[in-house]
């Protein structure tokens, strides 16, 4: 420690002096290390989903909750007891305009859906079918149907196609849902596609919805093949997007792409 004057300015410097030459260190030698995650994750069954032994690749119907670093498969009528959620039906009716023959709006709605059941007339109190087991069809009269629904996708899909039926006259609607143009059943909210990408996507994305609307589940597309199918670049429509007809997305007509 000392102290220096300079210009009438005192300096007090205080510190460390050594005559000893400074001792550095090397640096720390760190080993060269690698770390590996497992990308695959376990899902657990619990509670009636859990009742029954599954067998390899068989697949499985619930809702997937993932909580901390757990992923549980559950049913949805037991999400409230493992949870602090909890689910509502919301029950829909709509009265839309139909002109033409109550039987044939059934069987028109057979050539797309494999379940058309008809009711008996003490549950619905007059000519009704049912639309599997969800949506409900009934005469109201000559010129209106009622629709009795809970929303979901292929209640909403059914809506479209009798809204579509009911703003055409009967005379011009086709004899089966085959021969529906797919541009006059889609949703006219959303903007159409405006390129041939873009129609080419709305194609792939409705077969894969058909198909998901299967009854039985095993023959519903698995999560990989709807992945594969939607990654993959197909090749570009054989006809115009607006020819194209539900008979050919169903596979009951020619290729579409």
């Amino acid at each position: 420690m000392f102290m220096a004057d300079i210009a009438g300015v005192r300096v007090l410097y205080t510190g460390d002096y050594s005559r000893e030459e400074d001792c550095h260190l090397c640096a720390a030698e760190i080993p060269q290390f690698s770390l590996y995650f497992n990308s695959e994750k376990m899902a657990k069954t619990i509670k009636r989903l859990a009742e029954k032994s599954l067998e390899v690749g068989e697949s499985v119907s619930g809702l997937l909750v993932k909580k901390a670093f757990t992923c549980q498969i559950m049913a949805l009528d037991d999400l409230h007891v493992f949870s602090q959620l909890s689910t509502e039906n919301i029950s829909q009716r709509i009265t839309i305009a139909y002109n033409g023959a109550f039987g044939v709006l059934k069987h028109r709605l057979k050539q797309i859906f494999e379940s058309v059941e008809s009711l008996p007339d003490e549950e619905s109190e007059g000519p009704a079918f049912r639309v599997h087991e969800r949506l409900t069809v009934k005469y109201e009269s000559e010129k209106h149907i009622s629709l009795h629904w809970r929303s979901d996708p292929i209640s909403d899909m059914v809506l479209t196609l009798l809204s579509s039926a009911s703003s055409s006259s009967s005379s011009s609607l086709p004899v089966t849902a085959d021969h529906w143009l797919l541009n006059d059943v889609m949703d006219k909210r959303p903007s159409p596609p405006v390129d041939e990408v873009g129609e080419l996507n709305v194609v792939v994305a409705v077969k894969i919805a058909l198909a998901c609307l299967c009854v039985n589940p095993k023959s519903r597309p698995t999560m990989q093949q709807i992945d594969r199918a939607l990654s993959m670049q197909g090749p570009p429509l054989s006809k115009p997007f607006s020819m194209i007809t539900l008979g050919e997305l169903l596979g009951h007509g020619g290729k579409t792409s």
